[in-house]
């Protein structure tokens, strides 16, 4: 009997081992913290497509490390600034992660999203105060509506019949609405506004919250307004999450990591060879303008693995297609990965890579990114069920 539970023992210190063996060996963020410039306040970690787990998991480990060696002190996801501020607020009290959940960008529910909302709230317990927020304008569930129906009790300058018909228009307005397909878009956006600009005509913020709601409003009327700054034309919605960051910049003083796509984090677009890019400014454009180089977008990007398929993403994986000859993810792909490369170690300007996606793009690369990150074998996440967090009550 002994010798067999020695043997037991034995086979369990094997696979605990084993498993242990085949984590992920995060020492490539230890060269990135080292090797990021002393000035840098905001860095931009963008994913390919938000789908992929093994990404996220890297992008983790990079924000304990800038949290507790740089003294970052926000994350900003790509959701609705609002709504996360307040779900995340109200996850501090009770520790209930569907509050975050149901304000977050559906695309970036993940398993994998439950560490760093665990880790940011031991964080604040053990006192560093350390805040999830959104950099987003648009909003995707119903729980925004609700938070709005709070902050405006005590708003008298909209009546009763007012604020309910506000509340039905931002119903309607929001990117689930039931009634997409046979809403008048025009209608709504042109009564948001108005009740927009009617509430902040007499709004004083007493309250963090307060000001979160002021921003809010006024991305509501700043989002509707058809001009820009005269340059090539630039996505409202990239031009008021440059606003927002500006607004936590300004208001915190503190060191921002955003963590997104990389469509709207990359900068310089006109570097980028695609139609669409040499014609339109992003949210990152608008960053680098500003803060110069204090501004740093790092890139990630798959030299193989698999990714969703669209028809079935919860459960149906298909390998990634195969690399371009002319590409950096090809000219790496038997290197010691992951790598991190940026200008002082490959000396090429143009290339193509992948890591707006799955297709290949040229493009200038230390023009539109500060570093890139190439990793192998990465995986797909699974989206969660959103029934479970939507419905969520007790978690």
């Amino acid at each position: 009997m002994k010798h067999t539970k020695h043997l037991f023992l034995s086979f369990l210190f094997f696979v605990t081992n084993l498993v242990a063996a085949q984590e992920i060996d995060f020492k490539v963020n230890d060269l990135i913290v080292d090797q990021l410039p002393k000035n840098v306040s905001i860095i931009g970690l963008g994913d390919p497509t938000h789908q992929e787990s093994t990404i996220t998991k890297y992008r983790f480990d990079l924000i304990k490390k800038l949290i507790e060696e740089k003294q970052f002190k926000i994350i900003a996801i790509e959701g609705n600034m609002y709504g996360l501020y307040k779900g995340f607020q109200r996850f501090m009290e009770d520790k209930k992660i569907s509050h975050i959940e149901k304000a977050m960008y559906p695309l970036l529910n993940l398993p994998e999203m439950d560490e760093l909302y665990q880790y940011v709230y031991d964080r604040n317990q053990k006192g560093d105060s350390i805040m999830i927020v959104g950099f987003d304008c648009t909003f995707q569930n119903e729980i925004f509506v609700e938070y709005f129906k709070e902050d405006l009790k005590n708003v008298n300058v909209l009546k009763d019949e007012e604020k309910q018909d506000f509340f039905i228009n931002l119903t309607k307005g929001t990117d689930t609405s039931l009634t997409a397909l046979f809403r008048n878009r025009e209608k709504i956006k042109s009564k948001i506004v108005h009740y927009s600009n009617k509430i902040l005509s007499d709004f004083t913020p007493k309250t963090e919250s307060d000001y979160f709601l002021q921003q809010t409003l006024e991305s509501f009327v700043f989002r509707n307004d058809e001009e820009n700054d005269g340059k090539r034309p630039i996505n409202n919605r990239d031009m008021v999450m440059a606003r927002n960051v500006a607004f936590l910049k300004e208001r915190y003083k503190s060191n921002i990591i955003l963590f997104g796509s990389s469509t709207h984090l990359l900068k310089g677009t006109k570097e980028i060879n695609t139609e669409f890019h040499r014609n339109n400014r992003m949210c990152g454009d608008i960053l680098n303008d500003t803060y110069q180089n204090e501004y740093y977008y790092l890139a990630y990007s798959a030299i193989s693995g698999k990714k969703l398929t669209p028809l079935n993403p919860f459960n149906n994986f298909k390998v990634l297609p195969e690399l371009s000859p002319n590409s950096v993810e090809y000219e790496f792909q038997n290197a010691e990965l992951p790598i991190f490369l940026n200008q002082s170690s490959y000396k090429k300007d143009t290339v193509y890579s992948r890591f707006m996606g799955y297709q290949f793009i040229e493009l200038n690369i230390w023009k539109v990114m500060d570093g890139l990150v190439l990793i192998n074998n990465v995986l797909p996440s699974k989206w969660k069920n959103k029934n479970e967090y939507l419905n969520e009550k007790h978690r």
